[in-house]
């Protein structure tokens, strides 16, 4: 697998998991605490980025910075904020 395609696999799997956790992150915010949701989905942030390390290969924290932490965290704060603002 070359460097473009190990980082598309990495942003996709980081943005579905993100996604996922923005949805959870709302459901874990209105039975408990908004705290431990977002301690909850750093948890899963790190359990991701060694399951993309495990797909990739190891690459450093650098590479996984640009192509997984701020993706997911940013994805995952837009997910939250746009589900938790949603009437129901």
């Amino acid at each position: 697998m070359d460097e473009i395609n190990q980082g598309r696999v990495s942003v996709s799997i980081h943005a579905v998991a993100a996604i996922i956790m923005g949805w959870l992150s709302v459901q874990i915010a209105s039975m408990s605490r908004a705290l431990f949701a977002v301690a909850l989905g750093l948890v899963i942030l790190y359990i991701v980025g060694f399951v993309t390390q495990k797909i990739v290969g190891k690459k450093g924290i650098k590479w996984w910075f640009g192509n997984g932490i701020i993706i997911y965290l940013f994805i995952w704060y837009i997910t939250w904020v746009f589900l938790f603002n949603l009437p129901l």
